[in-house]
C-alpha cells in the first residue's frame, strides 16, 4: 500500500465524523433495546453474530480481536432502517387519565444509516479505525400525546456516534487479543413532555429545549482463540461510556441528565462444520440496570399528574433517583450461518431472540421508546466482483411484537406495537 494512498483514507477518517453526525441524527435503531441488532453487513446477514468470528472491519465493535484476522481492507456500508411504532390505548376516557391521544403511529418511518472501518494488517498485529453508530428510543408523534403537551408534536430523539481506534495483537497462531479505546458523541431531544411538569424537579429543563450535545469515552476488550481447526471462542467486554450530562434535560434524565452508555458482555463459539459452511452463536448481555436514567421505573413517584402539583425529590424526573424507563439487564442469544456457494459467492441467515426490554407496569413512559421487539430474522450474501472488491448485503426483520399494561398511576390499559425492516448494502476492498 502506498503512502499517498494510507493518507488519502486517513483524511476520509478525519471527515467522516462530521458527514455522519448529520446523517444519523434521528435514527432509530432500537432492536436491542437502542443498540443495534448487528454491526457489519456480514454480521446483520447472521442475525448480529461477530464475538467468535473476524468478518469486517465493523467486528471491532464485536470483537476488537478479529481484527487480526482481517488483513488489509476498507469497508463501508448504508442501512436503510425502517421502524413502524405505535401505541393504543383502551380506557374509557383516556384524556382523563393523561392520554391525550388514545391512538397513534410515529411518524418517522425510515433512516439512513452509514458505517465505515479500515485495518492495516502489521503482520503480528493490526491497526484500525472504525466508524458505527447508534440509535434509538426516537419516536416522532404528530399529535399531543400527554394532556398538557403545548405544541401538537410528541417525541423524543437519540443519537449515538462512536469512533474507535483498535489494536489487535496475536499471542501466537491460534489466539489473540485486541482493545478498542472509544471516544462517543450523543445528541438528544425531547418534544411535547410538558404533561410530566409535575414529577420534574426542573420543568425548565424537561422538554422543547431542541438539542442537547454530550461527549464521551469508553473501552472495548477481546479475545478470539482457536481451539480446533473445527472451533473457535469469543469473549468481548465493553465498559460502561462515561458521557457528559445532558444540562438542556436536566429535567428529564436522572441525576440532573445524566445518561451513559451501559456496558455490555458478549461470549461466543464458531463451528466450522464443513469447508464451506461455518455456524456461529453468541450470547450478550446488555447492562441497561448500570443507567438510571434507562432503568429507573415510575412506580415510585405520586402523586402523577399534572394538575396535582406533584412533589420534587429525589425520585421526580431528573433527581437523584429520578425516573426512567424501566429497563430491565437485556439477555439475548444469537444463531447464524454461513455458507460458501462458490469461489464468488458466500450466503448468510440468522435468528436472534431477547428477553423483554421492560414490564407491563411501565408502558406509559416507553410510548416514548417502544422497544419491545424480540426476535429477529436476517439473510445476507457477499459477491466478489473481483479478488479485491466484494459487494455485501444484509436484511434483517423484526417481528411485530406487543406489550399491553396498566401503567401503576393510570387506570386505562396501554398497547405498545412495533415491527422493523432493515436493509444494508455495503463494499469492501481489500489492498
Amino acid at each position: 500500500m502506498t503512502k499517498k494512498l494510507k493518507l488519502n483514507l486517513l483524511s476520509g477518517v478525519t471527515i467522516l465524523p462530521a458527514v455522519l453526525c448529520l446523517v444519523v441524527a434521528g435514527s432509530a435503531q432500537a432492536t436491542e433495546g437502542y443498540f443495534a441488532n448487528g454491526y457489519g453487513t456480514a454480521s446483520k446477514g447472521m442475525a448480529g453474530v461477530g464475538t467468535a468470528l473476524a468478518l469486517d472491519t465493523q467486528s471491532a465493535m464485536k470483537n476488537p480481536a478479529s481484527m487480526v484476522k482481517l488483513g488489509n481492507r476498507v469497508d463501508g456500508a448504508v442501512s436503510f432502517f425502517s421502524p413502524l411504532r405505535s401505541y393504543r390505548t383502551r380506557g374509557e376516557n383516556p384524556a382523563a387519565n393523561f392520554i391525550a391521544d388514545p391512538d397513534a403511529e410515529s411518524a418517522s418511518k425510515l433512516f439512513i444509516i452509514p458505517s465505515f472501518g479500515v485495518n492495516f494488517d502489521q503482520g503480528d498485529y493490526s491497526l484500525g479505525v472504525t466508524l458505527s453508530a447508534n440509535g434509538g428510543m426516537n419516536t416522532n408523534y404528530a399529535t399531543t400525546v400527554f394532556s398538557g403537551g403545548t405544541n401538537g408534536r410528541t417525541g423524543i430523539d437519540l443519537a449515538q456516534l462512536f469512533l474507535g481506534a483498535t489494536y489487535a495483537k496475536k499471542i501466537n497462531d491460534k489466539h489473540s487479543f485486541g482493545i478498542t479505546p472509544t471516544v462517543v458523541a450523543q445528541r438528544f431531544k425531547a418534544t411535547g413532555l410538558q404533561g410530566f411538569g409535575a414529577i420534574s424537579s426542573d420543568p425548565s429543563k424537561l422538554t422543547d429545549n431542541g438539542y442537547d450535545y454530550s461527549y464521551g469515552y469508553g473501552l472495548r476488550l477481546g479475545y478470539l482463540g482457536e481451539f480446533t481447526d473445527k472451533i473457535t471462542v469469543g469473549a468481548m467486554a465493553q465498559s460502561r461510556m462515561e458521557m457528559q450530562k445532558f444540562d438542556k434535560y436536566a429535567g428529564l434524565f436522572a441525576d440532573k441528565g445524566d445518561f451513559d452508555i451501559p456496558p455490555t458482555v458478549s461470549l461466543g463459539l464458531t463451528y466450522k462444520a464443513t469447508s464451506d459452511l461455518t455456524i456461529s452463536t453468541d450470547i450478550q448481555r446488555i447492562f441497561y440496570s448500570r443507567v438510571a436514567a434507562i432503568s429507573n421505573t415510575l412506580v415510585n413517584v405520586t402523586p402523577f399528574n399534572q394538575n396535582a402539583g406533584g412533589t420534587r425529590n429525589s425520585n421526580s424526573l431528573g433527581g437523584s433517583e429520578g425516573v426512567g424507563f424501566g429497563w430491565n439487564d437485556l439477555d439475548i442469544i444469537k444463531i447464524g450461518a454461513s455458507y460458501d456457494y462458490d469461489d464468488a459467492l458466500t450466503l448468510r441467515t440468522g435468528v436472534s431472540h431477547n428477553s423483554s426490554a421492560f414490564h407491563s407496569s411501565e408502558t406509559l413512559f416507553n410510548i416514548l421508546a417502544p422497544a419491545v421487539v424480540d426476535t429477529h430474522l436476517s439473510f445476507g450474501g457477499t459477491y466478489k466482483l473481483t479478488s479485491n472488491l466484494m459487494l455485501n448485503m444484509a436484511y434483517t426483520h423484526a417481528f411485530d411484537a406487543n406489550i399491553n399494561g396498566n401503567n401503576a398511576n393510570h387506570v386505562e390499559e396501554i398497547n405498545l406495537s412495533m415491527t422493523q425492516h432493515d436493509l444494508e448494502v455495503g463494499v469492501s476492498y481489500l489492498f
